[in-house]
C-alpha cells in the first residue's frame, strides 16, 4: 500500500514539474525579451538594464514560490520537503524602491529573500518586508550598491511596510452586544493567501461579511469589491511606515509651530521618514492630491510601475487586523505593555491669546515614530514648553511642560516627559509588530485621515470624492445629520454590513458616539453628514482611546492635528 501511494506521489510530482519548469521558461523568456526591447537599448542604458534584471530575477523567484505552494496543494503535501517556501505573497517593488534589513542601520538586501534577511512573515520573528526610496542625488550610488550596504537615513525620503493578501476570521470580541464589559479584548486568525487566489495552505477562503464563522474570509483590502474598500485583485500593498512628511521639512526648517509640518499644501512633495515633524493641516482633498503626486511623472522618489493613493479604512483594517493577530504586535487585557503604543509626543507650541481656549493658540508640534513611557500615554493639548528642547540625543527627547487651565492661568508644577526614538527597545513598542519591521504612528501621533465618508455628507470635500474613480474611495450609508448621539448611532447602524475595515465588527453594539466602545477601548465616534470624513487612530492626547481600532469624525478640513498614512498600490 505504502509503495503504490508512492508511485503515484512521483506521477504527480512529474506532472507539476513539467508545469514548472515551462512557467520558469516562459518568465525567463519574458525578463529577456523585455531588456532586448528597451527604448534606449542595453548598450545604452547597461545600469538601468542591470537593476530591471536584478529586480525580475526577485522576482522570478518569488513567482517559482507561489508556484511551488499550490504544486504542493495539488499533491497534498502541504509545503514540507524540497519546497520549503514563504506563504506570504512576496512584495512587489515598483522602480525606485530598495529592499531593506535593519542590522545596526539600514541595508540593501535582495529581493529574491533567499537568506530571508528581507521578511519573513511568522508569528515568533514578525519581520515584515521594508522597502525604501533615497534622495536623487543618491539614487545611482544605492542602486550600484551590493548587498549588505548601508543605506544612510539622511538619505532616505520614502520607508514603506508590505502588507500581504490574507484572509481571516474574528474569534473572539466580534460585535459583542450591550453588555458586553470593558475594555472589549479581541482575538483574530490570519491565513496568508496564494497570489490573487482566495487559497491558502489546507483550505479555501470565502468571500462574505460573515467573517465571525468557521470560515476564513477574504479581506476586502485585496479585492476588486469597491463597496467595500477594494481597488482589484492584488496580492497586497505598501504602506507608509510612518506618518507623512513633507520634502520641505528639514534640520534647517523644521516646519514647528503653526507651520503645521508643511510650507505649502499644493506643491510641497510627500517623505516617509522618522524623527520629523509629522504633515497636518491638510484638507483631505489635498491629501489625496498630494498621495497622486508621490508617484506622478518626475516625483522626488523616482516611483514608476506602482501608484500612490490616500488610504481608505478597508486597508486601515488590514493593517490593524494583522497587527492584533499572531503576526503582529498584539494587545490583551492580562499584559499592560502589549500592543502598538501610543505616540504622544508634542513640542507644547502655545501662545498666549484672551479669545481663545485655555487663553492660549494650540499649535500641536508632532514628530513621526516616537513612544512615551507606556502605552496609552498622552499629553495636553493645553501644555507649554519649557526652555529650549534639546534633540542632539539619538535615542531620547526630554521635554519640560507647564499645563494651562481654561482661564489661562498656570495648572499644577511643571513635569518632564522622555519620549523614545522609533529605533531603541523602546521606541519598537510603537511598532506594529513590536520590532523595528512593523509600521509606527498608528495610535496617537495625529488622527489620520481617510478617504473614506459618508455618501450623503453635506461638505464640499463630498463632491469631489463623489467624482472619483469607486477603487479611490470607500463610501458608508447614513442620513443622520446632527452631531449627537441619536444620529451618529443611527449611521453607525446602517454600515452593519461592511467589513474589514475594523469598525463595526471590532466595537461594541451600542458604539457609534463614545470614547471607549472599540476594541482595546479605542474610540467608537461614527460621522454625520455634517463631518461626514473618517479619522483613524487617535491624537497625542487621546490617552487609552487612541488605538489601532480607533474611528472618529471630521468635515475633511484642515486641522492641527490630523495628518495620514500613504499607500503604495501594485
Amino acid at each position: 500500500m505504502k509503495e503504490k501511494n508512492k508511485s503515484k506521489g512521483k506521477k504527480g510530482i512529474t506532472l507539476v514539474s513539467l508545469v514548472i519548469t515551462i512557467i520558469v521558461i516562459l518568465i525567463l523568456a519574458g525578463i529577456a525579451i523585455n531588456l532586448a526591447m528597451d527604448e534606449e537599448g542595453l548598450i545604452g542604458k547597461a545600469e538601468e538594464a542591470v537593476e530591471s534584471w536584478n529586480r525580475a530575477v526577485g522576482e522570478e523567484s518569488n513567482a517559482i514560490k507561489n508556484i511551488f505552494m499550490i504544486a504542493n496543494e495539488i499533491e497534498g503535501g502541504g509545503t514540507g520537503g524540497e519546497a520549503e517556501v514563504e506563504e506570504a505573497n512576496p512584495p512587489k517593488l515598483g522602480e525606485g524602491m530598495i529592499p531593506v534589513y535593519y542590522e545596526n542601520g539600514w541595508k540593501k538586501t535582495d529581493s529574491s529573500n533567499k537568506d530571508k534577511n528581507w521578511y519573513e512573515y511568522d508569528t515568533q520573528n514578525k519581520k515584515w518586508a521594508n522597502a525604501v526610496t533615497v534622495k536623487e542625488a543618491k539614487r545611482e550610488e544605492y542602486k550600484a550598491a551590493g548587498t549588505g550596504s548601508s543605506i544612510l537615513e539622511e538619505d532616505i525620503i520614502g520607508m514603506y511596510v508590505w502588507i500581504p493578501r490574507y484572509a481571516y476570521k474574528i474569534t473572539k470580541g466580534y460585535h459583542p452586544e450591550e453588555e458586553a464589559s470593558l475594555p472589549i479584548e479581541g482575538e483574530i486568525e490570519i491565513q496568508f493567501l496564494y497570489g490573487v487566489e482566495d487559497k491558502y495552505k489546507g483550505g479555501e477562503a470565502i468571500r462574505s461579511n460573515q467573517t465571525n464563522g468557521e470560515e476564513y474570509v477574504v479581506h476586502p483590502a485585496f479585492t476588486g469589491e469597491a463597496e467595500n474598500g477594494g481597488r482589484k485583485e492584488i496580492t497586497g500593498f505598501w504602506v507608509g511606515k510612518f506618518e507623512a512628511s513633507s520634502n520641505t521639512t528639514t534640520e534647517e526648517n523644521p516646519n514647528l509651530g503653526v507651520k503645521y509640518g508643511r510650507t505649502n499644501n499644493e506643491t510641497d512633495e510627500i517623505t516617509i521618514r522618522p524623527n520629523v515633524t509629522s504633515w497636518r493641516a491638510i484638507t483631505v482633498q489635498q491629501i489625496y492630491e498630494a498621495c497622486k503626486r508621490m508617484t506622478a511623472e518626475g516625483n522626488i522618489h523616482g516611483l514608476r510601475g506602482i501608484e500612490a493613493h490616500m488610504m481608505k479604512n478597508s486597508e486601515w483594517g488590514a493593517i490593524a487586523y494583522l497587527t492584533q493577530s499572531d503576526y503582529g504586535n498584539k494587545q490583551t487585557n492580562a499584559d499592560a505593555n502589549s500592543g502598538v503604543w501610543a505616540n504622544p509626543y508634542h513640542e507644547g507650541d502655545i501662545v498666549e491669546n484672551e479669545n481663545a481656549t485655555y487663553k492660549h493658540n494650540l499649535y500641536y508640534t508632532t514628530m513621526t515614530g516616537m513612544v512615551g513611557s507606556s502605552r496609552d500615554e498622552a499629553i495636553s493639548g493645553a501644555s507649554k514648553a519649557i526652555g529650549n528642547i534639546d534633540k542632539s540625543n539619538p535615542d531620547t527627547i526630554s521635554i519640560t511642560y507647564q499645563n494651562y487651565a481654561e482661564d489661562g492661568s498656570e495648572s499644577g508644577s511643571p513635569y518632564t516627559r522622555t519620549y523614545y526614538r522609533y529605533q531603541t527597545e523602546e521606541g519598537q513598542r510603537g511598532s506594529s509588530t513590536g520590532n523595528i519591521y512593523g509600521i509606527y504612528d498608528l495610535s496617537g501621533g495625529a488622527w489620520e485621515h481617510m478617504a473614506s465618508y459618508l455618501t450623503n455628507g453635506t461638505t464640499s470635500y463630498v463632491e469631489y470624492f463623489r467624482n472619483l474613480e469607486p477603487g479611490e474611495k470607500q463610501e458608508y450609508a447614513g442620513t443622520g445629520e446632527e452631531n449627537n448621539e441619536t444620529d451618529r448611532k443611527a449611521n453607525y447602524q446602517a454600515n452593519s454590513n461592511k467589513y474589514g475595515d475594523a469598525i463595526w465588527e471590532t466595537s461594541r453594539n451600542d458604539a457609534g458616539a463614545a470614547w471607549n466602545l472599540s476594541w482595546n477601548s479605542d474610540y467608537a465616534n461614527f460621522p454625520y453628514l455634517g463631518d461626514p470624513f473618517f479619522l483613524r487612530g487617535g491624537a497625542f492626547y487621546s490617552e487609552v482611546s487612541a488605538g489601532t481600532f480607533a474611528f472618529a469624525y471630521s468635515s475633511g478640513s484642515e486641522s492641527s492635528d490630523r495628518g495620514f498614512h500613504p499607500v503604495l498600490g501594485v
